[in-house]
């Protein structure tokens, strides 16, 4: 099933119009059911994150039927009241124009992990991070090596922190190459915080790997602060 982890700017002083469309999201429910089914969209789950500098983000987690391309196309043609606001006012609220975004923005899906036995789907969490300039290839290998090579591993580690799920998106952006990280379980807010207090072999070598390819200011031994949840629909 085709998922993305996605991450844009909100213009300066634009979190209020952010936190309206996803109040008109959730007040006009049937129009917005009626536009995710035809885009193919299973899940949608969205996230404002405020940084360190006192910039914001939102961040979103989708999963669907369709591409990225084809799930976007599909939204961007429709004559739906509802998808012209939710396009026009994103738009207005990030800066960026959704109707002539360029070729190669679709996220790439580098780390992935899910508890077995499947189970009802729980709360999200997702939350974006800065890559160091020219570690991208550094990250692409990171989790390759996390995330299969060492699965078993990470699979007991996270399931004692609660999760049943994570994944890794590497998104290239205007603002840098970003890794939007999205987290589910029953607490996985809390999960995050007992990873971040972990020291077990794993997590301390994942901890230290991470500390070669973010910034300095990042610092995963440290839980990531909450995000304001927009909204989430499954």
């Amino acid at each position: 099933m085709p998922k993305y982890g996605l991450v844009f700017p909100v213009v300066s002083g634009k979190e209020p119009l952010v936190r309206e469309v996803s109040q008109q999201m959730k007040q006009r429910r049937s129009e917005f059911e009626e536009s995710r089914g035809a885009a193919g969209i299973s899940i949608e789950r969205a996230y404002l994150q405020t940084n360190p500098d006192g910039s914001s983000l939102v961040v979103a987690y989708v999963e669907g039927q369709r591409s990225f391309a084809d799930t976007m196309k599909t939204l961007l043609e429709s004559n739906r009241p509802i998808d012209r606001y939710f396009i026009d006012k994103n738009s207005e609220a990030t800066g960026v124009d959704f109707r002539s975004m360029p070729p190669g923005s679709e996220p790439e899906l580098v780390g992935e992990w899910a508890a077995s036995g499947g189970g009802a789907r729980q709360r999200g969490f997702a939350f974006a991070a800065p890559l160091q300039p020219g570690k991208t290839e550094a990250a692409r290998q990171f989790a390759h090596e996390a995330y299969v090579t060492r699965r078993e591993e990470l699979a007991d580690s996270r399931r004692g922190q609660g999760l049943i799920r994570e994944e890794v998106f590497l998104n290239q952006t205007p603002m840098g190459d970003l890794v939007v990280v999205y987290l589910e379980g029953q607490d996985p807010v809390e999960g995050n915080r007992r990873f971040a207090a972990s020291n077990s072999h794993f997590d301390r070598w994942f901890k230290d790997r991470c500390k070669d390819i973010f910034p300095e200011f990042i610092d995963f031994n440290q839980p990531v602060p909450a995000n304001e949840e927009l909204f989430s629909s499954v």
